[in-house]
């Protein structure tokens, strides 16, 4: 019998992110008799991943907080990296502060060292630019979620693009999930206005808000429906709290019943500053949502039917694109998956997860 070939999949923490559920889509479904995976992670972790590694026997290796615990952090990562032998290093994230993690595992003996793009942007762009002549020379494989994504972090090096697969199956428009939570929100002849992201200075939660309250302004019928949690959770709670129109704002927390809460809603907003490839939005367009979108998210996601506007406009203009937008019928929605069924089977899981198998058995016997 062929040795398996040991896997470390690697990223910075392990919260509510999109990341992290790229990573646990992965190792749920890479062949577990050919591959040996390990998630080695820094803290915080959600306790909805670490369960979910326990639950599908995914190895979870915990190391101390990258931001509290920077030296700690590190050390433990080479001494796991040192001690497991592993055959390839894919380190996850948005940032040449990547560059870190793949120079332990060089230092660790690791020879197939893959970078992995989520993003277009990141926070500290300072340490970024510095970083970034050096990070492109440490990693043996590029790997992007999208174009943009590997552009702005890889440049002129060659990538190779694997689409944030997800089971597209679990994401199709529901009628009776949509009537049961409209009536447990009491929300049933409402014009319900849909967001759903993790909370924080990404997302741009707050400029929704102020779209919203001009929604409400003229338009009595409207709820906003805010789902999810993050770093910005209580900020934008306190927002919300203030806000003149706060009894028609649901801010519903975190839920695995996505599928739900995207057939309750009836347009979806994602005023992003930065995107890499969001889940979020192929989910919203796959149960036949009408979008309304930033235009600093990648043209990549588009089925051919979003409605694209600057977050340096007013809000009054995206309030306005919103009340114009046509709610559509049931059927409607329905026959939007089919009209656009061979694009979003390019997202399926399985065919992401094929793509991924292919690059790790090239590169472990080039």
């Amino acid at each position: 019998m062929n040795q398996k070939i040991k896997i470390a999949m690697v990223t910075n923490h392990f919260g509510i992110t999109g990341i992290s559920t790229v990573i646990l889509n992965y190792c749920k479904e890479l062949d577990r008799h050919k591959y040996d995976l390990t998630v080695i992670v820094g803290k915080p972790i959600a306790e909805e991943n670490r369960k979910e590694c326990a639950e599908n026997g995914i190895c979870l290796i915990e190391l101390p907080s990258r931001h509290q615990e920077s030296v700690k952090h590190y050390v433990r990562l080479w001494k796991v990296l040192k001690q497991n032998h592993y055959d390839i290093v894919h380190v996850h994230g948005s940032s040449s502060m990547m560059a870190v993690e793949l120079t332990i595992a060089k230092m660790a003996g690791v020879k197939i060292r893959i970078a992995h793009s989520h993003n277009t942007m990141c926070p500290n762009m300072k340490i970024h630019r510095i970083l970034n002549p050096y990070f492109r020379k440490i990693y043996t494989q590029a790997l992007a979620c999208g174009k943009m994504a590997g552009d702005w972090l890889f440049g002129e090096n060659e990538f190779e693009i694997i689409p944030n697969g997800f089971h597209t199956e679990l994401f199709e428009f529901d009628e009776e999930e949509r009537k049961r939570v409209k009536k447990e929100l009491d929300i049933e002849d409402k014009l319900v206005i849909g967001h759903i992201g993790r909370f924080n200075e990404q997302k741009n939660q707050e400029y929704l808000i102020k779209t919203f309250e001009q929604v409400a302004k003229v338009c009595g019928d409207a709820v906003l429906l805010l789902v999810g949690t993050g770093p910005n959770f209580n900020r934008v709670k306190g927002i919300i709290d203030n806000s003149l129109y706060k009894n028609q704002i649901i801010l519903y927390g975190v839920t695995k019943e996505t599928r739900a809460m995207y057939s309750a809603m009836d347009v979806f907003v994602l005023p992003s500053r930065y995107e890499g490839l969001p889940v979020v939005l192929l989910e919203a367009q796959m149960t036949g949502l009408p979008c309304i979108v930033s235009d600093k998210v990648t043209r990549e996601v588009d089925f051919g039917e979003i409605q694209w506007l600057s977050i340096e406009d007013a809000p009054t203009n995206w309030a306005k694109s919103i009340l114009q937008t046509a709610v559509k019928s049931n059927v409607q929605r329905r026959n939007y998956r089919s009209k656009h069924i061979t694009r979003i089977q390019s997202y399926d899981i399985n065919q992401t997860v094929n793509q991924l198998d292919r690059i790790y058995e090239r590169l472990v016997h080039q």
